[in-house]
């Protein structure tokens, strides 16, 4: 029986090919998909379970009066505030290889709310000594061959000012290597620029144990809540997710994305089937003859079926982690939530189990017709 599938899949090669490729493309953006999904639930996101992001209510366009640090700090349970701004400079050209987060910060402060940066004492002291240097995580500086003592020039795009930075210091990150792929510089070098306007993108603070966070952010938005820019705070978890909200019901349109794929290949491998079913009637009436029942014709066609759902579920699963892995690397240092996008063993094995169910209901309508065939009829082409 083993023998007689696999000689009939490898009949005619290139359609048995082709069929594998199609359900290896379904598994593969079923497990991306489901990859993807995987990292939007706050579970998923490798970020810190005690810091908070205060931004403004409206927007992340807007930035925050400087005089918030003084009164966030004041807060009970808050044991750090330090000021982070989105910079967004080009660094040589507008290519997404050259794009890497880029953030004006407070050298006192920066390491008092991230304490899972870990840097020298000379290098922190180089860097907070000097208002044009900057810090460089590990891979960033590794990636463009940077050293202690170079220059690069950022062009800025959001703000009006152009930054001529040298770098004092290499960071490495305790636990996640994708964040060592942004660069910290002065605060003040923009703010200096741009005329001292006293304004900062968001406030990032460190609470002191996990259960006194929701009374933080109900205290912290209340505190502004009638002043002209009123605040969100939230947890870094939740602001890594608020970035999936910008594109709308992404689970929604992934989940349609991937039943559209599904269905779509499940008619066309069973179509294939059928092709097979009828250029092969009079084999199967003779296998009839022979002795073979309905039971055994019927298993034979879904174990073809079977065959190739299985030999594409597991190349799909295959594709899918180097894609995956891929995507993960190029996207992490700019998307922190794709930091942990990953082939996750419950997602290769349904993208299996779904290839593998496939291809048995693909053979299975074929197969019960051919199986029901009477023998007389199937013989009829040998005449």
């Amino acid at each position: 029986m083993r023998k007689l599938v696999w000689r009939n899949l490898l009949r005619n090669k290139r359609r048995t090919i082709f069929t594998v490729a199609s359900v290896t493309i379904a598994v593969l953006l079923l497990c991306v998909l489901m990859a993807v999904l995987a990292t939007f639930e706050p579970a998923a996101t490798a970020a810190s379970e005690n810091r908070l992001v205060v931004r403004h209510a409206v927007s992340l366009q807007f930035d925050l009066p400087e005089a918030y640090w003084r009164r966030l700090k004041t807060l009970d349970h808050v044991e750090a505030v330090t000021p982070l701004t989105w910079f967004g400079g080009i660094y040589k050209d507008q290519r997404p290889e050259n794009f890497f987060p880029q953030f004006g910060a407070d050298p006192v402060t920066l390491l008092d709310v991230f304490t899972d940066i870990q840097i020298g004492e000379d290098e922190l002291a180089a860097w907070s000594a000097e208002r044009r240097a900057f810090l460089a995580g590990r891979s960033l500086a590794e990636k463009y061959g940077w050293e202690i003592g170079d220059e690069i020039f950022l062009r800025g795009e959001i703000y009006p000012v152009d930054l001529n930075l040298t770098l004092r210091g290499i960071y490495t990150h305790a636990d996640d290597e994708s964040q060592e792929r942004q660069l910290f510089f002065h605060r003040a070098y923009v703010e200096e620029a741009l005329g001292n306007p006293g304004s900062v993108g968001t406030y990032w603070l460190r609470v002191d144990v996990i259960d006194n966070i929701p009374a933080v952010i109900e205290t912290a938005e209340a505190m502004f809540e009638n002043s002209q820019a009123r605040v969100k705070a939230e947890t870094e978890q939740a602001f890594a997710l608020s970035f999936t909200e910008m594109i709308g019901n992404v689970k929604l349109l992934f989940g349609a994305i991937g039943l559209a794929v599904v269905v779509s290949v499940f008619f066309i491998t069973a179509n294939t089937m059928a092709m097979a079913m009828r250029e092969r009637s009079t084999e199967m009436a003779v296998l009839k003859t022979l002795g073979f029942r309905r039971g055994r014709v019927l298993g034979l066609v879904t174990a073809e079926s079977a065959a190739i759902g299985l030999l594409g579920g597991v190349a799909g699963v295959a594709l899918a982690a180097v894609v995956l892995r891929s995507v993960a690397n190029a996207l992490a240092g700019v998307f922190p939530l794709f930091r942990v996008l990953a082939l996750s063993p419950d997602v290769a094995a349904i993208g299996v189990g779904v290839a593998l169910v496939l291809g048995l209901l693909s053979g299975a309508l074929p197969g019960w017709v051919m199986a029901r065939r009477p023998v007389v009829d199937g013989l009829r082409r040998l005449g």
